[in-house]
């Protein structure tokens, strides 16, 4: 860092700041990329430029470059800063899509760090950042930056174009990127060719850094159209893209005499050798993993007499093969097939396993044995080894014929070995064992005429027949089938059996019961109705009789008005009008219901004012409202005006409460309630008279009960709502003061203060320095008092202390030194504010 960076139009000078970062935990061999082109262009206004700085690595390590604000850093000790833009212009500047005004027409290619723009505005420099970033297997181990001047001209200077070759030699040009082979010469020549007669071109390149193996050489220099020839013969290890710059000068000078240099990138990508993976050998039904490097856009084909359709795709870099027999298998990189390596093959052979037969599937019995086959066919002199998975259920798991005792199907897998090769041979056996019979109805109980659907299981190959009792317990659809359905057509408990048979086997057997239930009919009261707070016993009739049929469950919604919601017969005492739904009921969801409603006349028809709080000595008007009223009295007859009025007045001295009980035209009875709170009385209390001198003022503090206060008249006072003010009224003056307690009651009460026409002065006659009280001798004033003099005479005339402050005091001391006990000898001269001369003299006695 270091203060030189040149003003710009974009940025204001200050710190020039450039760094490069090494990650030495990632590689500690390592060598820093490089520019390796001059860092400060002139362009053309208006003219598209590009413009490269040429970053190399010596280590070939992948490269990112970007566009950045700049940063500033005055002295290295702390993290870098963004640098300020000037940023007036229109467009305004951006980093990094438009690091100078370019109309955001600035590009950048990050992997070769070819910049491409048209500057429309700011002449003179703009400066930006560039930095590019090094990684090595995907991570960043350094950066390189610099900061880069690009002056704005007006100038006409056209940039120069670069043809394409007409010929490439050992390569081709594919989108603008040279391809090559490597271990082949490529080589190729173009024209750089000015867009104006008078123009005398230079050109250089970077090849000596970016790819010092390759050559360029230049005919026609100094001329408008310059040749340029490149030849390379990359090697194994220079597979990958590489590029180069190359530089045009017109050195013309054209006004304003500056030397314009375009750059340009060159791409070359060297394709390697077409390497497939090498030939190897697999059993009958395994795959092999193909796989192929060097090139890309892969087609395989197979070579005649091998398994034609034995690959799964034909166009990928790792295709799967399959092959019955051995199979060759070619590969050609379509990508490069310019390139004398860019085919390649692989061969895949089948080796032959052991032989085995095949036996048939079987079906077996529940719980019955069965004998397993592999049917080996022996070669002599070979030996084998036998291998049953799963071995459950067998007696032997390596022998050609295992027993199995399995009571569920089953497949079984033979895997057979030989010391032939690495081949086995597979097969499987089928054990196919007779479902057992087994029934998913559980007991249970129905209503009568209820359906059953029977949900049975059991293997399709047996017989089916059904068997109830007793007989007429339930009728069934069909007694050959496994599923039948069952009608309920008789009340109580009926047993269904079901037997499946299968030759060769013993019979299986199954079965449940079926329960069935009446369904009631039930009847409740008629409807009714009652008064709030009365109650009612209700009765339902049940057929058949639970007499009959004991098993009947009982259930009154909503139970929450019943003494017992599980009865047939429960009293109701519900506070609204209620509709009740009776409910008898089986275990089995047998059931009827029957509703009654009881209409329950309000208790609330009398309605009186809430609750309140008067003051002592106050009354208060209380309001009825009744609906449908026929008599009503207030009670108790005392502090009330009438017992019998809708509208008395209420006077009590303490608390009370008072009640109202009144009958309807249903002759149902309500009573309400109304609490009258008689608040604290309201108490104040004031001084007489306050009596105050020139100068002096007073907090008037009221003694009480009030929480709220407003006084009267506000003058002299610093507040007149506040409970104490302080006054300091300048004539004689009644406050009067109304406080007014937290429940409202008011009180009144008043104070004179008086004040005096003049200040006065007075001095004790004794005090005891040191101690508790009166240990220090002032004077003692009422008023305001200017004080000339206060002087203190020992009784030799000596004087020992001497003051004008009227607030500074003698606390017997002389010099320091404490003074004995004795009489002493005072003068006091003051000034009240009247203008009247105060002069006294006396003594003082000082005791210790």
């Amino acid at each position: 860092s270091i203060s030189a960076r040149n003003n710009s139009t974009n940025v204001n000078g200050g710190f020039f700041y450039v760094e490069t970062i090494f990650d030495n935990t990632v590689s500690n061999q390592n060598s820093s990329p490089y520019f390796s082109i001059k860092p400060i262009p002139y362009v053309c206004i208006n003219k598209q430029y590009t413009f490269n700085n040429g970053a190399v690595d010596p280590d070939n390590d992948s490269l990112v470059t970007e566009v950045m604000r700049p940063l500033v850093n005055p002295n290295c000790a702390s993290a870098p800063q963004q640098i300020g833009l000037n940023n007036g212009a229109t467009p305004a500047i951006t980093f990094p899509g438009n690091p100078l005004q370019t109309s955001n027409q600035f590009s950048l290619n990050p992997q070769t760090g070819q910049m491409t723009f048209t500057a429309t505005q700011l002449l003179g420099p703009a400066t930006l950042t560039v930095r590019t970033r090094e990684y090595r297997n995907g991570v960043e181990i350094g950066s390189i930056m610099r900061d880069v001047q690009i002056q704005v001209m007006r100038c006409t200077t056209q940039a120069p174009v670069p043809a394409d070759p007409p010929t490439i030699t050992g390569g081709r040009l594919v989108n603008g990127v040279y391809q090559a082979c490597a271990d082949n010469k490529i080589g190729f020549c173009f024209d750089v060719q000015a867009q104006e007669d008078d123009a005398i071109l230079i050109l250089e390149d970077n090849l000596g850094t970016s790819i010092p193996n390759a050559k360029m050489s230049y005919t026609n220099q100094r001329t408008d159209t310059v040749t340029a020839c490149f030849e390379w013969t990359p090697g194994a290890n220079d597979v990958g893209l590489h590029n180069f710059i190359l530089l045009a000068k017109d050195s013309t000078c054209k006004p304003p005499g500056i030397l314009i240099t375009h750059a340009f990138n060159f791409d070359i990508y060297v394709w390697g050798d077409t390497r497939t993976v090498p030939d190897t050998n697999i059993c009958p039904g395994e795959s092999a993993f193909l796989g192929v490097i060097g090139g890309d856009n892969y087609e395989w084909t197979i070579s005649p007499g091998g398994d034609p359709n034995s690959l799964n795709n034909t166009t990928i870099q790792n295709p799967i093969a399959t092959p019955n027999t051995t199979t060759t298998y070619v590969v050609q990189s379509r990508a490069n097939d310019f390139c004398p390596n860019s085919k390649d093959s692989v061969k895949i052979t089948v080796l032959e396993g052991p032989k085995i037969g095949k036996q048939a599937d079987t079906i077996i019995c529940p719980n019955s044995p069965a004998q397993l086959d592999v049917k080996l066919t022996q070669e002599q002199g070979v030996n084998y080894t036998i291998n049953w998975t799963p071995a459950t259920f067998l007696n032997n798991p390596n022998i050609p014929d295992p027993i199995t005792t399995t009571s569920t199907d089953i497949t079984y897998v033979v895997e057979l070995g030989s010391t032939l090769n690495k081949c086995k041979a597979f097969d499987t056996i089928y054990v196919d064992v007779l479902d057992g019979l087994s029934i998913e109805n559980s007991d249970t109980a129905v209503c009568l005429g209820d359906i059953i659907d029977v949900r049975a299981i059991g293997d399709i190959r047996y017989q089916y027949e059904w068997k109830v009792v007793p007989a007429n317990g339930g009728n069934i659809s069909d007694f050959g089938i496994i599923d039948p359905s069952i009608t309920a057509s008789a009340v109580g408990t009926a047993k269904y059996t079901l037997t499946g048979r299968y030759t060769g086997c013993k019979d299986s057997t199954v079965s449940f019961e079926i329960e069935t239930q009446p369904i009631p009919s039930v009847k409740i009261n008629e409807d009714a109705s009652l008064c709030y707070g009365d109650t009612m016993k209700l009765n339902a009739i049940i057929d058949p009789e639970p007499s009959v049929y004991p098993g009947y469950t009982y259930n009154w919604t909503p139970g929450a008005t019943l003494d017992k919601d599980n009865i047939i017969d429960p009293i109701f005492s519900g506070k609204t009008t209620t509709t009740l739904v009776f409910t008898t009921s089986t275990s089995a969801g047998c059931e009827d219901k029957d509703t009654v409603t009881l209409t329950v006349f309000p208790a609330d028809f009398l309605f009186v004012n809430a609750d309140t709080a008067i003051c002592p000595g106050d009354s208060v008007e209380m309001k009825l409202t009744a609906n449908g009223v026929e008599t009503f009295q207030w009670s108790p007859d005392f502090y009330i005006s009438d017992t019998r009025s809708q509208s008395p007045l209420v006077w009590p001295i303490t608390s009370q409460e008072y009640m109202i009980h009144g009958i309807d035209t249903n002759d149902c009875a309500d009573t309400a309630y109304v609490n009258i709170k008689v608040s604290p009385k309201a108490i104040i209390s004031l001084p007489d008279t306050v009596i105050l001198y020139p100068g002096e003022g007073q907090r008037l503090s009221p003694d009480g009960n009030c929480l709220y206060y407003s006084w009267f008249p506000p003058l002299g006072l610093n507040d007149a709502n506040a409970a104490n003010p302080y006054a300091r009224p300048e004539v004689n003056t009644r406050y009067i003061v109304q406080g007014r307690t937290e429940a409202g009651c008011i009180v009144s009460d008043s104070v004179d203060v008086l004040v005096m026409d003049d200040s006065y002065v007075e001095l004790p006659n004794a005090f005891t320095p040191g101690a508790n009280t009166n240990n220090v001798l002032r004077v003692l004033r009422r008023g305001d008092v200017e004080l000339q003099q206060f002087a203190i005479y020992n009784r030799w005339g000596e004087k020992v202390f001497e003051t004008k402050n009227i607030n500074e005091g003698w606390d017997g001391r002389y010099n320091g030194t404490i003074q004995p006990m004795g009489v002493y000898i005072y003068m006091i001269e003051a000034t009240t504010p009247s203008g009247r001369k105060v002069n006294k003299q006396g003594n003082v006695t000082l005791i210790r």
